[in-house]
This record gives structure tokens, C-alpha cells and sequence, in this order.
């Protein structure tokens, strides 16, 4: 509840902030082009808010072997999800390593990305995933591309989402695995997992 009121009270002091912008009257063009910026960050983050409200949950998918992949609802810890094409989905697992190194109890999901412009079938995508993949490597299959849309990601490279506890989104890290961008997501989920436990 506190976190919920305090979600509210965020979005009320940025609407507020926003009508305040709107009753502004700007004669200066460097005036007016800063006015922009600030009413474009400002929805921004406004939009963020509305589309990471707790209880909001990204849609479950059924992996190779028809379980289902989704968030953890029961899970009060730290949750990550690897969003990729499925064309792709290899390049998950250096990211994956590097994460089971540093946290060997993270909760993880995978997600193979199919665009919606082609014509895949589940059946025809979870038959290639049981063949070339290990066993073990539980992959959600989404034919219709709402991860990467709800999100807004570009599935050519994987994405790496992290909720907290209550299914937020607390940061997005996008590209091919390298030393330097593990760094920054691994001290985000260092600092996630401290809190969490304490």
C-alpha cells in the first residue's frame, strides 16, 4: 500500500508540474525549446510510472515442453528476464553465465522473441528449440511479440529486464554480452538482492 500511495503521490506532483508548464506563457524560443524538453521528460517518466504498476504482470507463454514461462507470483525477490529473437537465442547464454556465476539463485526466464510479420507456428518453434537446445534450457516462446512490445525492445540483441519484488521494472539493459555492460547490471542487482534480504 505504501508503495502504491507513493506511486500516486508521483504521478500527482507530475501532473501537477505538467499543468504548471501548460499555463506558462513562453515568448523566447530557447525558452520554449526548454519548456519541450522538460514536458517530453516529464511524460516520459509519466509513462513509465502508469506501465509499472504493481500487479501488471507481462503475459505468460508456454515454453518447448507446453510448461509455462512467466514472473514468479509468489516470488518476494529480485526477478530477470532475457527477452531475444529466436533466431537469436544462443546469444542468451553468455549473459547467463555471467549472471549464475554472481547470483546462483537468481530467478531467471527466458523468452524467445517471434516477430509478428512472420508466419512461425508453436508447434514448428518448439520442435527446433527441443532439438537444438539442451533440455534443460527452458525457453518461453512468444508468437505474438508482447514482450518486446510492451517494453519496447529490439529483440536482434538480447535484453536483459529486472523486476523487484513487487514485478516492477527497475531497469532495462540492452545489447551483445560484454565485461562492461555486465558491471552496471550486476551492481543494480547487487544492490536489489542487499535490499531485499535486508
Amino acid at each position: 500500500m505504501f508503495h502504491q500511495d507513493r506511486r500516486t503521490s508521483q504521478r500527482c506532483g507530475q501532473l501537477d508540474a505538467l499543468e504548471r508548464i501548460s499555463d506558462y506563457r513562453v515568448t523566447h524560443p530557447m525558452a520554449l525549446r526548454k519548456m519541450r524538453s522538460q514536458l517530453l521528460l516529464l511524460l516520459g517518466t509519466l509513462l513509465i510510472a502508469v506501465t509499472t504498476v504493481a500487479g501488471e504482470r507481462p503475459p505468460a507463454l508456454l515454453d518447448q515442453h507446453g510448461d509455462s514461462v512467466e514472473l514468479s507470483r509468489d516470488s518476494v525477490v529480485v526477478q530477470v528476464a532475457i527477452i531475444v529473437s529466436a533466431k537469436r537465442i544462443r546469444r542468451i547464454k553468455p549473459w547467463e553465465v555471467a549472471l549464475r556465476e554472481e547470483f546462483p539463485d537468481l530467478e531467471l526466464i527466458r523468452i524467445a522473441d517471434i516477430p509478428q510479420s512472420g508466419s512461425a507456428e508453436y508447434e514448428r518453434v518448439a520442435a527446433t528449440f527441443r532439438k537444438r537446445l539442451p533440455p534443460e534450457l527452458d525457453v518461453g516462446i512468444d508468437l505474438n511479440g508482447e514482450w518486446a512490445q510492451r517494453f519496447d525492445l529490439d529483440t536482434r540483441v538480447p535484453n536483459i529486464i529486472i523486476f523487484d519484488a513487487e514485478k516492477n521494472v527497475v531497469a532495462t539493459h540492452s545489447g551483445m554480452y560484454k565485461q562492461k555492460r555486465f558491471t552496471p547490471l550486476r551492481d543494480e542487482l547487487r544492490a536489489l538482492t542487499a535490499d531485499a534480504e535486508g
